[in-house]
């Protein structure tokens, strides 16, 4: 094993000086982006009191002189103020009065973060304003004709490209020009899967043709393979959980195996009743959705690792896939036969739910579902037709019309992902080539 990593080290490793080169462009351009992977130290929230006044009589007493057994000064004066406060307790004067909009503004921040936004505008549910940009890999693809992974770095306006070929590329997007900033092959692999971690520190990369799956260290530029459990075969399933703790992998068969990313090691193995096509964490990483082929839907629960609730997909015949909403109030699955159902979280636990929708636009098997961030649009798509994506709005749940454009083709789009702002919105084809729209009601990245 020793070996085989060397020789793989061997193989993805240019010459040093390159390497230095091409690491030294994406972590040092413009504002120094490995800074931005280095936590931020937290601001101190205590505030230092000085007093009102100072009586020059205080200083002729000392602990030493009126209490012999005091250690210090300090103490001597916290028990004299303890003492006070006991006996007469704090006059009104001297208590600290919060301004009332101060303390509704604190409210406020505790409840969503240190960013106070206010929509003038909510996203229009019959017209979607977008601009097409140019591909993200709009300089000779090397990522080979099916492009199976699109991610979004969650910190940097950096977009990960993976395919057929088993070249990996990162690409800074956002600009007149979508520059490559760094390649690695994966000689022998065909990726089907890539994901970043929470901290946008490492990636982990899959292909359902090889045993093992990469954990690529961003910082350092190195990459490492590690072997899956020997009683899984190949990773035809490869999801990472929001919060970066578990990986789950399956072969499509009806076992699907938890590991943990820390140790890499297998934690628990969850039986399944069919052999399952797609499987999702939901928002918080507590359950893993698992989707079988007769279109039942496993809820399990990630703290027990005991099935909490099974259902048949309404309508479906044969299943495709399933993705998670960010706010974890929506999940959707998609069929064999072209049709998307949209359920509530909190509606899973009766008898049979009912879709909240049904959107049949799509007359082919699904290949791909997305939400965005902000649970305003599902992206649904399908590599069996040209140009077959559609668009739904939330919660009107009205598909967009005016996307795609009837004149711009997309081929067979493969796979569809937003940006963590939902800023950017891309599509992958079986051309090599990866799409990149800029949504204009979302102003971050």
């Amino acid at each position: 094993m020793k070996r085989s990593s060397r020789n793989f080290k061997h193989e993805i490793n240019p010459v040093k000086d390159e390497e230095s080169r091409l690491s030294q462009i994406l972590f040092t351009k413009k504002q120094k982006l490995i800074d931005k992977l280095k936590p931020n130290q937290e601001l101190s929230d205590n505030i230092d009191l000085k007093p009102v006044w100072t009586d020059d009589d205080d200083g002729k007493y000392t602990a030493a002189n009126v209490i012999p057994q005091a250690v210090s000064n300090v103490q001597y004066t916290e028990k004299l103020k303890q003492k006070y406060r006991t006996i007469v307790g704090t006059p009104s004067w001297a208590e600290i009065k919060k301004n009332t909009d101060c303390e509704d503004d604190d409210k406020l921040m505790k409840t969503v973060g240190h960013i106070v936004k206010k929509k003038t505008k909510e996203l229009k549910k019959d017209f979607l304003e977008y601009k097409i940009l140019p591909k993200i890999n709009n300089d000779i693809s090397k990522e080979g004709p099916l492009i199976k992974c699109i991610e979004f770095h969650p910190k940097m306006s950096v977009s990960l490209i993976a395919g057929q070929s088993g070249v990996v590329s990162l690409y800074s997007i956002g600009g007149d020009k979508n520059e490559r900033l760094h390649s690695f092959n994966l000689k022998k692999w065909q990726i089907t899967a890539a994901h970043f971690t929470p901290d946008g520190k490492s990636a982990f990369i899959a292909s359902k043709s090889n045993h093992s799956y990469c954990i690529y260290d961003l910082v350092k530029a190195e990459a490492k393979l590690v072997q899956l459990p020997q009683i899984s075969k190949r990773p035809h399933i490869f999801q990472l959980s929001p919060n970066g703790k578990y990986l789950a992998t399956s072969d499509c068969f009806d076992e699907v195996y938890l590991i943990d990313t820390a140790s890499q090691e297998l934690i628990r193995v969850l039986k399944n009743s069919t052999n399952i096509k797609s499987a999702a964490f939901n928002s918080n990483s507590s359950e893993l959705y698992c989707f079988g082929d007769q279109g039942i839907v496993t809820v399990w629960s990630l703290c027990t690792f005991k099935s909490l609730k099974k259902f048949y997909d309404n309508g479906c015949v044969t299943a495709s896939c399933i993705t998670t909403s960010a706010c974890g109030r929506l999940i959707a699955t998609g069929s064999g036969e072209g049709i998307v159902n949209i359920y509530k979280t909190s509606d899973l636990m009766t008898n049979e739910p009912i879709p909240l929708k049904t959107v049949s636009n799509i007359t082919t098997k699904i290949t791909s579902l997305k939400f965005n961030s902000t649970t305003e649009i599902l992206a649904a798509c399908s590599a069996y037709y040209p140009n077959a994506v559609k668009l739904i709005h939330i919660p009107s749940y009205h598909v967009y019309q005016n996307f795609p454009k009837q004149s711009f083709n997309y081929n067979h789009i493969q796979v569809v992902n937003f940006s963590p702002n939902s800023g950017y919105m891309a599509f992958s084809n079986n051309r090599g080539s990866a799409f990149l729209h800029r949504l204009k009601y979302y102003k971050n990245y």
